[in-house]
């Protein structure tokens, strides 16, 4: 599998390699839930919201894992999640889709530390309105640029009967320019757009996540004077949280929370082979167990385990 720096440098051909780079898109994606998951389910204490904060983050990175799932099967291709290679082995200096990381990305309770991590993960590839110092722009929103232009180049056939997940703002492709509106979604939802932190029209009210997380880390929110963005608007209180540790013990105490992620991906693989509907109710299992873990102070290990 090509890398995301190899298909931007080299652009997207043929059919294959554009489902090949939306397969890397869906493991990408997922690859940024469990430490944003981890965050989340640490916070204790929470006067102003940051819970709420993160958790707006982790489900828009769950849209866009099942948009570029769905955009795959209405161009004929075929997801693979339920796959012990799909899930990200953490720590890692290495994204899905070859993207090197300064700082390791880490199942970590939140932290000022842990901020400057996600906001590495979700820099803009241009210059943001409050640039993060000492960071190189990522290739995320050049690598969806380029699945755009291959999908314009290439026109190809959509399946208006291809099976999809429905998610949220993840609904089903049924044409070429559904499928290039949905990535323009993607992209400005993680990095805002060019010279403003807004997400796209009609969510007026959200910023980017690179935004959100600079406004947790800095303590206050993003505001606007005139054409000028700065992070002087309210007060953001840093929550107190639990931590947590990896657990040497044998049997290890997250078993059961590996077996409810892997039937997780299992059952969204059904979502689009079969038509199967989403496990919501999965979704919430694997929360309540991940949230019960770290009570214990043990880390969530996010494996397969089938």
């Amino acid at each position: 599998m090509k890398t995301i720096a190899q298909f931007v440098r080299d652009g997207i051909q043929t059919l294959s390699k554009l489902e090949d780079a939306l397969r890397t898109a869906m493991q990408l994606e997922f690859s940024t839930i469990p430490p944003y998951l981890c965050a989340q389910w640490s916070i204790a204490t929470d006067p102003s919201g940051v819970a709420d904060m993160i958790s707006t983050i982790a489900v828009q990175e769950m849209y866009h894992f099942a948009l570029a799932g769905n955009i795959l099967t209405a161009i004929g291709g075929t997801p693979n999640v339920a796959h012990p290679d799909f899930v990200t082995s953490y720590p890692t200096h290495v994204l899905p889709g070859g993207i090197v990381q300064a700082l390791p990305v880490d199942l970590k309770p939140l932290s000022k530390d842990q901020l400057e991590v996600f906001m590495q993960i979700e820099f803009p590839e241009f210059r943001p309105v409050a640039l993060l110092a000492g960071a190189a722009p990522a290739t995320v929103g050049t690598f969806y640029t380029t699945i755009s232009d291959a999908i314009t180049k290439l026109n190809p056939v959509v399946n208006q009967d291809a099976h999809f997940l429905n998610l949220g703002e993840a609904v089903q492709v049924k044409t070429v320019a559904d499928a290039k509106a949905e990535i323009i979604r993607v992209k400005s939802e993680g990095e805002g757009t060019k010279g403003s932190p807004d997400q796209p029209p009609g969510d007026a009210l959200e910023f980017a996540h690179y935004y959100i997380f600079k406004e947790i880390f800095t303590g206050s929110k993003l505001n606007r004077n005139g054409n000028e963005w700065s992070f002087s608007g309210d007060q953001i209180t840093f929550p107190e949280v639990k931590s947590f540790e990896s657990s040497n013990m044998n049997p290890s105490p997250s078993i059961e929370f590996n077996r409810a992620l892997t039937q997780l991906l299992i059952d969204l693989q059904a979502c689009w082979t079969d038509g199967e509907s989403p496990n919501i109710g999965a979704m919430f299992n694997l929360q309540t167990l991940g949230v019960g873990l770290i009570e214990q102070g043990l880390r969530p290990e996010f494996k397969w385990n089938f």
